[in-house]
């Protein structure tokens, strides 16, 4: 478990890339050798997977760069199948999830200290975010990584249940510190999502009403935060400072977002290949294509959606295929959220956690890209892993 348990620590983190392939590759290894001994039930999403990334290496076939495209096949699906199957693999009992769990939430915790710690220290000049790719890649792992934390504070038990609230009043500072609107939104999706379920089945009454009165003051904390955020933040990043906070303000945050004339543009370019797209690769399109003159270089960087990138590089197939993937993981977390098993229930849950996070986040960006992406498949193989087990063991 070793080297499975060095990635996940690292992987957030930038700067650590020889070492996050290293343990990833040395990861895989053991994954690959372990199949010799155990077997592996079926993979549910395996003909969704497939489709998904045959499309994508059939559209090297029309590229605009095929080098371009296959070199963003080997780091976008390549590594990414890489942890999914080693995850999947490997994944194999509870002491693995737990242990898996735990490393994640430790990742997290180490990741919120060292992003303390340099904002202070950069105050008030201002912290850039690069020891954690950034702040909008950081705003997206802490969206990620959100449904794990919910659900290791929820298994906290005695004394330790105060090392939670801590974690995630940090969390949720250190998310508000962030500034980014949009993880606050997705945030919130996750927490009606969980909520909702921990609602809707029958758990033991006391901790029922502890987890639910959490997450009711979170979706509180959160709201106010959005609007603390979206008060210093300019509606339109063309707009280099806020207009100030009122009510027109926050509804100017969604009314006169810079969004819709990105959109718009990419929409049109999408119907010029409607059926084909430029050639998988998210930086891509704007290679092939010419910057509007108005436009500051953040516009043209991408489309700024998840499914829009992937109709400009794959066309409406790409949306297509892109969408069953995301469906069928949706329904299959959703069968195991709906049984009567607390544990495989648990995994279901905090799988739909997963996919409102990294959906709903994608919707104004596209971080299902490098590191963001690398980390969504690596939890995605965990649970699908453990689910698949215990799937099997509850059939039995």
């Amino acid at each position: 478990m070793a080297p499975a348990a060095i990635f996940l620590l690292v992987l957030p983190f930038n700067h650590t890339m020889a070492l996050r392939l290293l343990s990833l590759c040395a990861a895989f290894a053991v994954a690959i050798w372990y199949l010799r001994k155990y077997p592996v039930p079926r993979m549910t999403i395996k003909w969704p997977l497939l489709a998904w990334i045959g499309l994508a290496v059939l559209s090297v076939a029309w590229s605009h760069d095929p080098a371009f495209s296959l070199g963003e096949i080997k780091a976008e699906i390549g590594y990414g199948m890489f942890a999914f199957s080693t995850f999947f693999i490997l994944t194999r009992s509870e002491t693995s999830w737990r242990l898996w769990l735990n490393l994640i939430v430790l990742s997290l915790a180490l990741t919120l200290a060292v992003s303390l710690y340099r904002y202070w220290a950069a105050y008030p000049g201002g912290y850039e975010w690069d020891d954690v790719h950034g702040y909008v890649s950081y705003s997206t792992y802490l969206a990620t990584v959100t449904p794990f934390l919910l659900i290791w504070i929820k298994n906290l038990k005695g004394h330790s249940r105060w090392l939670g609230g801590l974690m995630l009043a940090v969390f949720l500072w250190v998310a508000y510190l962030n500034t980014n609107r949009m993880f606050w939104i997705s945030f919130f999706a996750v927490l009606v999502v969980i909520s909702g379920f921990m609602g809707y089945r029958k758990e033991t009454g006391r901790a029922k009403v502890r987890a639910l009165a959490v997450l009711v003051v979170a979706m509180l904390v959160s709201g106010i935060f959005f609007i603390q955020v979206a008060k210093h933040r300019p509606p339109d990043a063309a707009v280099t400072s806020s207009t100030g906070f009122s009510g027109s303000h926050l509804i100017n945050t969604f009314a006169q977002s810079e969004r819709y004339r990105i959109w718009q543009y990419w929409v049109e370019k999408i119907a010029e290949r409607p059926l084909t797209g430029v050639g998988f690769g998210r930086d891509l399109p704007r290679l092939v294509y010419q910057k509007p003159t108005e436009w500051p270089d953040l516009f043209f960087a991408h489309a700024h959606n998840l499914v829009l990138n992937h109709g400009l590089q794959m066309g409406i197939p790409g949306i297509l295929v892109l969408l069953l993937l995301f469906g069928s993981m949706t329904r299959a977390f959703w069968r195991m959220a709906q049984s009567s098993d607390r544990k495989y229930r648990e995994i279901g849950i905090v799988g739909l956690g997963l996919i409102v996070a990294v959906f709903t986040k994608n919707m104004t960006d596209d971080l299902f890209w490098r590191t963001d992406a690398l980390i969504f498949w690596a939890f995605a193989g965990i649970l699908f892993g453990y689910g698949a087990r215990l799937g099997r063991s509850s059939v039995r």
